[in-house]
């Protein structure tokens, strides 16, 4: 088994210096995700290379902070509760049978939560899922994207 350690730049990523999710805050849609929702404390965007309809990341959007607990509790308490509203949105929209919530940061240490809807013939059934399961090697089309996209909006907008 090969040695692991955090890469050299540890400290720097974990100050923010060079955070591609600082630098991707309201700009709309990218290479990783079509634009669902901003609100007071996060946006919403829905991953372009999922094998599963609906993953959603859920980004802080008021500056750098890595940990969760590093949040006054207004913010922490507005943080969860729309992480939890996209949660609903997409149970909502794709009846998954589970829906993970992670929140990592091991590689880009800004705080973010991916919703991982789990489905019944998903690649992983009843376990743990590995990301090289969940993510698919061509996005999804760009007008199915976009429709999910809008009906996951509507229902965070309602």
């Amino acid at each position: 088994m090969a040695d692991r350690s955090w890469p050299d730049d540890w400290d720097e990523r974990m100050a923010g210096r060079g955070c591609p999710l600082c630098a991707a805050v309201g700009q709309g849609d990218n290479d990783y995700g079509v634009h669902v929702f901003t609100g007071e404390f996060a946006e919403v965007s829905l991953e372009r290379r999922t094998r599963l309809p609906g993953y959603c990341v859920v980004v802080w959007r008021h500056g750098h902070v890595a940990e969760p607990a590093d949040l006054d509790p207004r913010q922490a308490c507005g943080y969860w509760q729309e992480v939890l509203a996209v949660g609903r949105a997409v149970r909502a929209r794709f009846d998954p049978v589970k829906l993970n919530y992670l929140t990592l940061g091991n590689t880009v240490p800004h705080l973010h939560t991916h919703v991982v809807p789990r489905y019944r013939d998903d690649p992983a059934p009843g376990g743990p899922i590995e990301w090289a399961q969940i993510f698919a090697p061509d996005p999804v089309p760009d007008a199915e994207l976009h429709r999910q996209a809008a009906a996951l909006r509507g229902l965070l907008a309602g």
